[in-house]
This record gives structure tokens, C-alpha cells and sequence, in this order.
């Protein structure tokens, strides 16, 4: 969770038609000549996969990385072969300090690391070796890295919360050796690109190497996404990076511990529960590995329930939970409460998301057995909300258990009832209704929460949506009526708006609250007031903007889903250490809500493009738990072409489609899984098609041709029962 610490290698593939393969069809006629004859001959091929994405993968494989250059900042007379550390088993680097003319190297690692600084020193050393470390160069101090200086600032000298990092700092002080070795720093250095190397004292050190031993799990890429728009391809690799270096564990203490997910590899290093649900989703688009520290991290906060029903806020990631049984609601295990930073307020709404977390897993995973166990957590959860709603359908923030009420914001109140609050407490509804009926077999109570969920929505909006606007208010006792990016964008995540509202509030959000880096958090800059008695910080969330894209496609505004990942990704990789960050200001540099500069994390986990260009550009989503059953609905926008593979419980189920020049052609290549049926969505761009399947005429003049399933949904024709390889095309 970013705020709450605020608490006092790419080469262009060539373009590839796509084409979309079904196996039997039943009953199709035979192409005829005319305006079909061309797709009939577009779809008797299917498109093979371009194997050129795996170059921007930014994974370092092994377990070390070693410097990319190296760069000798002063001191230059006392610095022999500096190049000698990009060499691991070349020359040795030499540094000599003379009085205070001190030599300072600047490595770049270039690409964030996580883990272990690991030096080689070839023969004695007479000199202390300083260390130090930063995500941004901007913010290396060759002193102290990017750890805040300030005792009061929550980074100062870059400490955290999290314990797999002990004894945490942002720079290492090696003293003099007798004799050559291979000294590692006290605790795991996570994250940074740029290593400024110096001595402590006059004298003389040899270096033979400088490297990271790499800490996050080892990564693969089941999935991957590719695009006739290199912006948004690397977007989708950089956010997957950024997912991959927060998969952490520690088992010093508990060596049960599994594979966890954290907030972020610098500056947090915990998990928080509500970060959690869309940082999944990008991690089962990416590896179907993903779904192991996902349900690990649901275990880890299932175990820690609170006796009222809700959830901690964040958890260290070694707790010993059990991925089974989660036990009673009593709280964390004596000894592993969690850290007293996460322990100053109250965050309900996280308890909402860690119930629409779990239904999110059971459709991606299908994993009844686990969800059957954590059912008794999720009733329990959404029992607590709903005590909480003052006598109404509402759920009501407000402080209590001498306990500061936030939101996924801090350090901003959140008291009152609250936009994007209860719109997670309507997703959770939704998320236990369907739980209900696919693993408890339960509809009676399924159809309860169903209605409940309606009322929270017609009242939430009732009461909240602004028709002068055309926006929601962020809550009932904001003094300000601030029309919030999240008052708004949680109902357009989780479907809550009409169609006119969706369109009004999206807007909204691209014209009022639009910056040249993305949507701002609020509509007010920030004022005299502390920031603890407003309710909306002004900033750019990187999270906020994962959620608004998806939102956007729901509601099938595609361009400016797409618009808003060239703008804010864009920015974040043009001018950051290749990775995406936790929070962004108003005039683009890093930092907002309590954190600047250094700070905030430059690998974020929520940060992620992911979500949405798989599962709306690509358009490969699952249906049935598990992708038993699943559909492709591509949105091609402005694109020319895009292909991807999706990692499911099943295998691997891989799309490919590319449309012609002036849309003369569009063709689609879906190869499902063994044992899997789906539902494909073929786009007609604005014109009624005659469609081709495998070869096949499957649809003519509006209508499907034979005994083919087959209908027209607005500027889509569905394809229903499809199963194996399938290619679908049509030409003008």
C-alpha cells in the first residue's frame, strides 16, 4: 500500500496477421464466391507466435546481476580501471583515497535489482568501502542512498517495515581486510539500479566484482503481451517486472513460510491486503507460478481475522499460517502481530478487498478446495461490513479502537460514508454472492447478498452522484464535495454505473482531473489544512490509474483506457529507472500523499498496465473458475495487431489478431487449452462482416450460416462451444 508509511531490452518484430482457431464446426457451409471467398482463405491458416517479445523482458536470469557501467563521478587521480567491475572474472578495480580528495564511482546495475550487495575485494583492503543505493540516480547521495535524512520521515536512512530485510539501510559500510573476499551487506538491499561506491578513510581498496545475489523468486513468463505499439508493450513487461520483485519470502524464523507478495521491493517490503487485488491480477496474466504467493498472501491475512470480522491492514510475510485452515477469528499468533507502523489506524475497506481478492482467485485459479476454506473468513468479513452500516445499506468510516480511520490514501481521513469504500463493500457482496453459488452451492444465500449489493448501489449512488458534475463526491463529510479520481473509478471498476453515468464519469475524470501524466487524485491542490483532516491528498496514483483503465474497457471506452497507459506509463519509464512507480506529482517527478523523491517507490506492485492489455486488448478473460470455460474479446482500439499468451490452470491459452490496412481484414487465432470451451467476440470495426472459421464460411449477411452458435452483440459477432485451435476472419 503506498501511502501508509506516511503515517507521523526491446527489438521490433515484424508485424504478423492473427488469426483465430476453432476445431470442429458443426454444420458450416462451404464458401461460396463473393465478399467471403477472401476471409475463407484468411482462416484456413492459423498465425504463428512472434517469439520477439521475450527481448523486453527485463528479469536478469541467474541468481546475480553485475553492473551494466560504471561511472567515475570525482576523485578521477585516485581511480585505476573502473571498468574492471563490469568484468566479474577480469581485472580489479582500484580506489585511493588521499586526504579528502575521496573517488566516487556510480554503477548502474541497469535494471532494478532486489536483494543481496555482494563485493569482491581481491587481496587487503586499508579502507572502509561504502555502499550505496538508489532506485533513481537523481536521488543517490553517495552518503546515504535514497534513505531520507530526516529522523522523522518514515525512509530515514532507508528503514521499513518488513523483517526479510534486517537489518534495513540504504548504505553499507564494509571495514578494512587482511586478506581477499566476498563481502555481502547485513541485510537484503531491495530495490535499486544505482550503487555509488566510495571509502569511508583514506587508503587503498581493490574491488574484483560488485553484483546483486537477486532475492525475489525466480521468475517466468507463461504469459506475455505484444503490440504494434512499443509503449505499451513495455509498460506490460515493466509492471510485470515490477510484480516479480515483490514475490518475497523469509524463513528465518518460520520455515514453512512461502512466497508472499509485498507492497513494494524498497521502501514498505509488506504485504497490504488491499493492494493485493489488482496486483493478482496482473500476476496470473504473467505466470500461472503467480497463483502460489496469491493464495499465500489470502492465507496469510485469513489466519490474522480480527474476533470483529475484519482484516489486518498489512502482516509480516513469515507469520506461520496454515493454507487450509485458517483457524478462528483471534488474531494474529503471539509473536507475529503486525508492524506497529500498520497498527495506527483503521483500514476497513482493505477487509472488502481481500473478499473480492478471494472470488478474483477462485476464477483465475480454480481452486475450490482452498476457497471452501476460507469461506467461513469472507462471511465473516462481509458480516462485519455490514455491521458497520449505521442502521442503513452504507458502510460508515469513522475512528474507533484508538485507531485512526484512513482509506487506501494515508495520511488523509476517511471518516464518513465513503465512495470507494462502499463500492469495495458492494464488490464484496458481489464477490461472496459468487462464491456462494460456485463452491458452497448455496443460491438462496447467493440471491441474498445479490439484492443487498443492489441496495448498497442504488444508495451509495443516490446519495453520492453529483448529476451537476456528472461525477461522484468523494464523502458525506468532506467539507469540500471533492469529485475524487476514486470516488469515481471504483464504481466504474466494479460496474456499478449506467451507461450514462459510466460515460459522464469518464469525462469527468479525462477533462477535470486530467494532468499532462495522468489522472489527479483530486480536484483541490493541496491547502493550509494538515493533511490529516482532509480527505483527498492531490497527487497522481499509479493504483488508481491500473483500476480507472480497466474501468474504462468495462465500459468500452478502449481509447481512453489506452490513452491514459501511453500518458502515465509512458512518462514513468521515459524518465525513471525503467520501472513503474508507486506515486506520481503534479508536475511529473515522483513522489505525493506524504512521500517525495526518494521515498516513494520507483517499483510499484499496484503500478501495473498488465490487467488491462491482457485482458481487454488481448481480450482473454476467464468465465468458469479456472478458465474451465472462457471468452475472447479483443478491443483493438488504434491498434494494428497484438498476441499474447495467458497462463491457466489448464495450459496455456494464446491469442493472436491483426486487422488490415484501412480495415480491409481482420483475422483472429485463439489455441485454448485441452479440455476447455470458450466463447470468442470477433470485432467488426463498424461493418457487418461475412465471417470465416477454419476455413469455413460461418456467418453471412447478419446472420450465422448453418448450424454455427452465433450471435451479434453491438459491434460483435459471438462465437459460442469453441474448443482446441480456432481461426476466425473476415475481409472487405
Amino acid at each position: 500500500m503506498g501511502g501508509l508509511s506516511a503515517l507521523p531490452r526491446a527489438r521490433r518484430g515484424r508485424v504478423f496477421a492473427v488469426v483465430v482457431v476453432f476445431v470442429s464446426v458443426v454444420g458450416a457451409c462451404e464458401s461460396e464466391p463473393g465478399g467471403g471467398e477472401a476471409a475463407v482463405e484468411l482462416s484456413r491458416e492459423a498465425v504463428a507466435a512472434d517469439t520477439s517479445w521475450r527481448d523486453r523482458v527485463l528479469d536478469v536470469d541467474g541468481p546475480h546481476v553485475y553492473p551494466r557501467s560504471v561511472t567515475v563521478v570525482s576523485g578521477s587521480a585516485g581511480v585505476r580501471e573502473a571498468e574492471g567491475l563490469l568484468r566479474p572474472d577480469g581485472g580489479a578495480t582500484t580506489l585511493r583515497r588521499e586526504g579528502e580528495d575521496e573517488p566516487v564511482l556510480l554503477v548502474d546495475l541497469g535494471v532494478l535489482t532486489s536483494g543481496y550487495l555482494e563485493l569482491g575485494v581481491d587481496g587487503g583492503t586499508d579502507a572502509p568501502i561504502r555502499l550505496a543505493y538508489a532506485e533513481g540516480k537523481e536521488y543517490l547521495d553517495p552518503r546515504t542512498g535514497d534513505g531520507s535524512a530526516d529522523p522523522a520521515d518514515f525512509f530515514h536512512q532507508g528503514q521499513t517495515p518488513g523483517s526479510d530485510d534486517d537489518p534495513d539501510a540504504r548504505a553499507d559500510v564494509f571495514a578494512p581486510r587482511g586478506e581477499p573476499a566476498t563481502l555481502r551487506s547485513p541485510g537484503l538491499r531491495g530495490a535499486q539500479r544505482y550503487v555509488a561506491v566510495s571509502l569511508d578513510s583514506p587508503g587503498t581498496a581493490t574491488i574484483d566484482y560488485l553484483r546483486v545475489r537477486q532475492a525475489q523468486r525466480p521468475a517466468s513468463y507463461e504469459g506475455y503481451f505484444r503490440s504494434s505499439d512499443r509503449v505499451l508493450d513495455e509498460a506490460w513487461f515493466a509492471s510485470a517486472y515490477g510484480v516479480n520483485l515483490s514475490v518475497a519470502k523469509d524463513s528465518r524464523r518460520n520455515s514453512d513460510a512461502g512466497w508472499i507478495i509485498l507492497d513494494g521491493p524498497k521502501r514498505d517490503r509488506i504485504p497490504y491486503v488491499g493492494d493485493l487485488q489488482v496486483v493478482a491480477l496482473s500476476g496470473y496474466y504473467q505466470s500461472g507460478g503467480h497463483r502460489e504467493p496469491v493464495r499465500n498472501t489470502l492465507a496469510l491475512f485469513a489466519c490474522q481475522q480480527h474476533p470483529d470480522g475484519s482484516l489486518p491492514v498489512s502482516s509480516r510475510i513469515d507469520v506461520p499460517c496454515g493454507r487450509a485452515d485458517p483457524g478462528p477469528p483471534d488474531g494474529s499468533p503471539p509473536g507475529w502481530e503486525p508492524p506497529p507502523i500498520t497498527t495506527l489506524a483503521r483500514l476497513d475497506s482493505f477487509t472488502a478487498w481481500w473478499v473480492i481478492g478471494l472470488a478474483d482467485y477462485h476464477r483465475y485459479a480454480g481452486d475450490p478446495e482452498f476457497v471452501r476454506a476460507m469461506l467461513p473468513v469472507a462471511r465473516r468479513a462481509v458480516q462485519f461490513l455490514a455491521s458497520r452500516t449505521a442502521g442503513g445499506d452504507l458502510f460508515v468510516t469513522d475512528h474507533y479502537d484508538n485507531r485512526w480511520a484512513i482509506n487506501w490514501h494515508p495520511p488523509n481521513t476517511a471518516t464518513g460514508i465513503d465512495a470507494y469504500t462502499n463500492a469495495a463493500y458492494y464488490g464484496a457482496l458481489r464477490a461472496l454472492a459468487g462464491l456462494e453459488r460456485s463452491v458452497a452451492d448455496d443460491d438462496t444465500a447467493a440471491r441474498g447478498l445479490d439484492d443487498r449489493a443492489g441496495r448498497v448501489r442504488d444508495a451509495l449512488l443516490a446519495r453520492l452522484w453529483d448529476p451537476g458534475a456528472g461525477a461522484m463526491v468523494l464523502n458525506t463529510q468532506d467539507p469540500r464535495r471533492d469529485h475524487t479520481a476514486d470516488a469515481n473509478i471504483g464504481p466504474l471498476l466494479l460496474g456499478m454505473f449506467d451507461q450514462n453515468q459510466a460515460r459522464e464519469a469518464m469525462r469527468f475524470l479525462g477533462t477535470a482531473l486530467a494532468t499532462p501524466y495522468g489522472t489527479k487524485t483530486s480536484e483541490h491542490p493541496a491547502d493550509t489544512n494538515p493533511q490529516d483532516t482532509i480527505h483527498m491528498t492531490q497527487f497522481i496514483s499509479p493504483y488508481l490509474l491500473a483500476n480507472e483503465a480497466l474501468g474504462r474497457f468495462r465500459y468500452g471506452d478502449g481509447t481512453g483506457a489506452l490513452r491514459l497507459i501511453r500518458t502515465a506509463w509512458g512518462h514513468m519509464l521515459r524518465t525513471g529507472p525503467g520501472t513503474p512507480w508507486e506515486q506520481i506529482q503534479l508536475d511529473g517527478t515522483a513522489g505525493g500523499a506524504g512521500t517525495s523523491g526518494g521515498s516513494t517507490g520507483l517499483a510499484h506492485a499496484w503500478s501495473t498496465a498488465v490487467p488491462a492489455l491482457s485482458a481487454h486488448v488481448l481480450g482473454a478473460e476467464p468465465i468458469a473458475d479456472g478458465y474451465r470455460t472462457w471468452r475472447v474479446a479483443p478491443h483493438p482500439v488504434d491498434l494494428r495487431f497484438a498476441q499474447g499468451d495467458v497462463p491457466t490452470p489448464h495450459g496455456t491459452l494464446s491469442v493472436r489478431w491483426q486487422r488490415g490496412e484501412h480495415d480491409t481484414s481482420f483475422r483472429l487465432t485463439a489455441v485454448a487449452p485441452h479440455g476447455t470451451t470458450g466463447t470468442i467476440a470477433l470485432p467488426l470495426l463498424g461493418r457487418d462482416r461475412d465471417i470465416a472459421l477454419n476455413g469455413h464460411i460461418v456467418w453471412r449477411a447478419g446472420q450465422p450460416a448453418g448450424r454455427f452458435a452465433a450471435t451479434r452483440e453491438g459491434d460483435h459477432v459471438v462465437f459460442t462451444g469453441l474448443s482446441g485451435a480456432t481461426t476466425l476472419a473476415w475481409s472487405s
